[in-house]
């Protein structure tokens, strides 16, 4: 006894396929990326980026934003010192001293004129000299990640899918064509 095979079972398996690529797809757009939780000493080193460490943290904590400081920051800033400075006043209960740099970070350096932008620069590019940096598009802290890549990514993952798709419905009409006759 023979099960009656009905002629629209090729075309289901296709549509539920590309439900569920539609239903992942949909699924891929619309979820946010879920915001990390930030340790803290990442808080410390984000509470330097104003110009000082304002807040009073546990002890491990500055100890963490030293081991985290980006290589740049560490090199050109004096994040370390005014991190150890603040571990130092918190450790005697005092409130935290001043940056060692007069003007903090981002500011102009002595004798140079802010440009129109108000950028520090000349307002063509800045100095010329590397010095200058530019301010992160859509962030929120040092660490987020930006928009336009988030939104890249997004696409990309479109695009495979989208890629996936057409190949499983081409192995899926590819068996249906019957075999040459010999």
């Amino acid at each position: 006894m023979t099960t009656p095979v009905s002629p629209h079972r090729p075309a289901r398996r296709t549509l539920r396929a590309l439900i569920v690529l539609a239903a992942l797809a949909a699924l891929v757009v619309t979820a946010a990326p879920a915001p990390a939780a930030t340790s803290c000493g990442r808080e410390v080193l984000d509470d330097w980026y104003d110009g000082r460490v304002d807040g009073t943290y546990p002890l491990h904590c500055y100890d963490d934003a030293i081991e985290i400081i980006p290589r740049d920051v560490r090199d050109y800033s004096s994040a370390e010192d005014d991190i150890r400075r603040a571990l130092q006043a918190a450790l005697r209960g005092e409130p935290a001293p001043p940056n060692s740099d007069p003007n903090g970070p981002g500011q102009p350096n002595p004798g140079e004129e802010p440009g129109e932008d108000g950028s520090g620069g000349s307002g063509e590019g800045g100095s010329g000299d590397g010095s200058e940096v530019s301010s992160p598009v859509g962030s929120e802290s040092a660490s987020s990640v930006p928009i336009p890549l988030l939104i890249l990514s997004g696409l990309a993952l479109l695009l495979v899918a989208g890629g996936s798709a057409g190949y499983v419905i081409r192995r899926i009409q590819a068996g249906r064509i019957p075999p040459p006759a010999v």
